[in-house]
């Protein structure tokens, strides 16, 4: 156990009770490292299948989502992107996270997360035309390959 100074003590306590003006926080936020967020979910049929969608600009199929925009919460940003891609609704209360994803070569962090509302495979999707080309439901032991790598690694540790 490492023991500290009196000096040392006092001056985190200073540190950590000091109350930050709204311009001292700004210029603090600023100097932080800025990362991306960017929120995916996982939608199931009720016959057990994943909802995946493909986008125009990826050669590999995703899970419904996008980037969390400033002001938004990552749960907003996921209902949000839904709406926006796939035209269909979700609701925070049946979302819990799964797991986080960070690809630190983008300085990119991916949230997980599981809708507990379960959708008929013949629900109306009305895709993003400038975006989305395609969607099918996916049967859970074949999602994995069909997923860029980062993801396909969470989908083997957690679904199969």
């Amino acid at each position: 156990m490492k023991l500290v100074s009196v000096l040392e003590a006092f001056c985190y306590y200073e540190y950590m009770t000091k109350e930050y003006t709204q311009e001292e926080n700004r210029i603090w936020r600023a100097s932080q490292p800025q990362k991306m967020i960017v929120v995916k979910v996982i939608i199931k049929s009720d016959l057990g299948n994943v909802l995946l969608a493909k986008p125009n600009y990826k050669k590999t199929w995703q899970l419904p989502g996008g980037g969390v925009e400033n002001g938004e919460s990552p749960e907003q940003a996921v209902i949000r992107e839904v709406k926006e891609e796939l035209n269909l609704n979700i609701v925070e209360s049946d979302l819990s996270i799964k797991g986080t994803i960070y690809k630190s070569d983008e300085e990119i962090l991916f949230v997980l997360y599981e809708s507990a509302k379960l959708i008929t495979e013949d629900t109306k999707l009305n895709l993003q035309a400038d975006e989305i080309t395609d969607f099918q439901f996916a049967k859970v032991q074949n999602v994995a390959p069909l997923l860029s790598s980062y993801y396909s690694d969470f989908w083997l540790q957690n679904y199969l």
